[in-house]
């Protein structure tokens, strides 16, 4: 196989070019070294720690550091080409220009869990004993796949596959369809839900659209999920709203994945939507790294 060299000379860059391109590698995997991390291991949150490091600590401007960007996604490239690896971690990495404000009171993974998991959904009477298993299985819908109220409007029941722990999430106007795991601490209340409390809904509140998952209209969606928003703040007071645990989520997202993976779990139409929730001007970049890209 081809060496990196050869392989930037394959793609016509000048000789010059390659001898900058190959002195960046060398500080990257410098950088690597010294957080004990391999080229095999780095990820995109890894490589917004890279970033900061050469903005914060080298004092590169953000052309610099975006040349240094662009180096190693072509190094990613030349390894994907080897077959040592399937994603590239730089593919859309890129420090802007464009100040993006901090999206601030953001829930960790272990919060948006510990919401679903303290959802009370005991009641002496029956009908609200239902309602309240139907709202925490769509809060189980909130903090693990994202849904919008819009998308759990178009929910079907033939969309849930829980014999394979998967989920059809519809397309709307301003998202794209996508499949999305289940959690397994999904699983029992969606049973419940769709064998027995569904059915029993379905006869009590007469509705005439049998498909949807989650009867209602659009306006009865905003409705379930706010009350959901309301009740979430008896368990931790940061919850603001529904946008905020849906903000949350793709941060999280960004810290395993890198872009594109995140844009498709997310729904997003455009990757410039996805984007805005990496806080890439210097500041931002420096809060998302402390708060959500730990390197250990």
């Amino acid at each position: 196989m081809k060496s990196y060299e050869e392989y930037l000379s394959k793609n016509q860059y000048s000789q010059s070019t390659i001898t900058v391109h190959k002195l960046r590698i060398k500080r990257f995997k410098s950088w690597l070294k010294y957080y004990g991390i391999t080229a095999h291991e780095l990820n995109y949150s890894s490589l917004l720690k890279y970033a900061k490091y050469l903005q914060t600590e080298k004092n590169y401007e953000r052309s610099s550091t975006n040349n240094e960007l662009r180096a190693v996604k072509l190094y990613y490239d030349y390894l994907i080409e080897k077959e040592e690896l399937i994603d590239n971690p730089a593919q859309d990495m890129a420090i802007r220009g464009k100040r993006i404000k901090v999206i601030s009171n953001l829930l960790s993974e272990e919060e948006l869990e510990d919401l679903y998991y303290s959802y009370d959904i005991e009641h002496y009477d029956t009908f609200f004993k239902a309602t309240k298993l139907r709202d925490k299985v769509v809060l189980g819908l909130m903090v693990f796949q994202g849904i919008t109220a819009i998308e759990l409007y178009h929910l079907q029941e033939e969309y849930l596959q829980l014999n394979k722990g998967k989920i059809d999430l519809p397309s709307t106007r301003r998202s794209n369809a996508r499949t999305l795991k289940l959690q397994p601490a999904q699983m029992m209340d969606l049973m419940n839900y769709t064998t027995e409390t569904r059915h029993y809904l379905a006869k009590k509140i007469q509705t005439r659209n049998n498909e949807q998952l989650i009867f209602g209209t659009i306006n009865q969606m905003y409705s379930i999920t706010h009350r959901i928003i309301r009740n979430l703040k008896k368990y931790n007071h940061k919850v603001i709203s529904h946008s905020q645990i849906r903000s949350s989520l793709i941060v999280n997202w960004l810290s395993k994945h890198n872009l594109r993976q995140a844009q498709y779990l997310a729904g997003h139409r455009y990757i410039s939507s996805t984007e805005k929730y990496v806080q890439d001007d210097l500041e931002n970049l420096h809060e998302i790294v402390n708060n959500f890209h730990p390197i250990s």
